[in-house]
């Protein structure tokens, strides 16, 4: 075995001094991240106020879910951002494209967590612009960009090692996604379990520490993402746990149909409209105007249809139109060059499936504890199976919430999903980006692969 280089050696020689170092910058990282989140959020709302004369957020409001109607200036708007979002693209980004988690992970995985700190700055602004505009696309991917260039700035501007960079680079994620949903524990988790793969104490004590500051700093600079818990019930029969499987297995095939569609949308966008990418975004901005133009609650971060579908108030058909239109839409709208993330649009999507799935079964006669539950089930469940993060979307819908009777309800549905998961060999939309790229750091589990463990053959 090969000795240390010298220097290395003596930097590392004091590890007490290394880990208080680390943790010490990850709390300063978890501050900027809060910071940056927020910022995000004021630019989203700044953009939105600018180019809507009434913000989608508030005319969805005013006018109801169901009568909402977009003006032609609204969709004149999205076609004429979205020609500046090409711009910005083509202009402000690597390679003339747009970046999200997947590359996140692969900055983790193949550049010891560098991120530009250029590159997640035009993230930021270029994420406004999108949503802003009314791109069907969430703000989570974006915070996650801005925190790991935080965490990358200030590894770089410290002069630190790769791996302490790596390390920061994590508690940056974490602090992103805390500072966004305060949810630290999820945060945590989610850089375990999704990013990393794997569980070091160097490394979860960081990461935990930047979760934790992330959190506490976005509640003092008001940034928030709950859930009301006055409507959720405590108490939940034990047939009921039927009907949270059914939509565990409803969200997975939902969810394993974005996760494939939305790559070969892409695909079929570049190679087949022979046009400049600057001006792809201006075309799906006209697209969209046509899908929002009588339901314009599909655009946007779409937060109040998924309060409203939790807390109950929204009829079955529409719950179906907009589950259909927000899957459309989404796709529509990182296809065609608008930047943003998921997490948020398989909230939505979510939402509307386990709301229709109470719906109907209060509808057959058989009381349930309350359609919130079943909203928060399915938002459980697709958040898993789109992104991948099974134990983190339980914990982040119990933080977001802030009770406990929503776990068992999450947990079984999760487990339903992921059992038509591994049933059909399916991957997590971020590993078929990966895998896309050939860039793919991880060894897939599948029902069907010999990798998969304890899977025996017979010799």
């Amino acid at each position: 075995m090969s000795e240390p280089a010298p220097e290395t050696s003596k930097r590392f020689e004091n590890l007490d001094w290394t880990m208080a170092r680390t943790v010490s910058l990850s709390i300063l990282v978890g501050i900027m991240a809060s910071l940056a989140a927020k910022g995000l959020l004021m630019a989203i709302n700044f953009t939105e106020k600018f180019i809507h004369p009434i913000p989608l957020s508030a005319l969805v409001k005013e006018q109801g879910i169901a009568n909402a109607s977009l003006s032609y200036w609204d969709v004149g708007a999205l076609v004429v951002f979205g020609l500046v979002v090409g711009l910005l693209t083509h202009y402000l980004m690597p390679g003339r494209m747009n970046r999200g988690l997947s590359h996140v992970i692969e900055d983790v995985h193949f550049k010891r967590g560098q991120t530009g700190v250029k590159e997640g700055l035009a993230v930021g602004l270029i994420s406004a612009v999108s949503i802003g505009a009314g791109a069907s696309v969430g703000r989570y991917g974006p915070a996650v960009h801005l925190g790991a260039a935080a965490a990358s700035g200030v590894g770089t501007f410290f002069k630190l090692e790769d791996q302490e960079k790596l390390t920061l680079s994590c508690a940056g994620i974490a602090a992103a996604i805390a500072a966004s949903f305060l949810a630290p524990l999820a945060a945590v988790i989610f850089v375990q379990e999704v990013v990393l793969r794997q569980w070091r104490l160097y490394q979860f004590i960081p990461v935990a520490a930047a979760a934790v500051a992330g959190s506490e700093s976005a509640k003092l600079l008001d940034v928030h993402f709950t859930i009301a818990s006055n409507i959720i019930p405590d108490n939940v029969p034990p047939y009921e746990f039927l009907f949270f499987g059914i939509i565990g297995v409803l969200c997975a095939v939902v969810a394993i149909a974005f996760n494939r569609a939305l790559p070969k949308a892409a695909g079929l966008v570049a190679k087949h409209i022979k046009i400049d990418n600057r001006f792809k975004p201006a075309i799906g901005g006209l697209i969209l105007g046509g899908i929002g133009f009588a339901y314009p609650s599909v655009l946007g971060l779409g937060s109040y249809e998924t309060q409203m579908a939790v807390a109950g108030n929204i009829a079955l058909k529409l719950c179906l139109i907009l589950l259909v239109l927000k899957f459309v839409a989404t796709i529509v709208s990182l296809a065609f060059g608008f930047n943003g993330g998921v997490f948020g649009p398989a909230l939505f999507m979510g939402a509307m499936i386990g709301a229709s799935v109470g719906i109907i079964v209060e509808g057959a006669g058989i009381p349930i504890s309350g359609i919130s539950l079943y909203a928060i089930a399915g938002m459980g469940a697709t958040v898993a199976t789109v992104i991948g993060a099974v134990f983190a979307a339980i914990i982040a819908l119990i933080e977001m919430t802030g009770k406990l009777s929503p776990a068992l309800p999450l947990l079984f549905s999760v487990t339903s999903a992921y059992v038509v998961v591994y049933l059909f060999s399916q991957s997590s939309l971020l590993v078929n980006q990966l895998n896309g790229r050939n860039r793919n750091p991880f060894d897939e589990i599948h029902a069907k692969d010999k990798k998969y463990e304890g899977y025996q053959t017979k010799p």
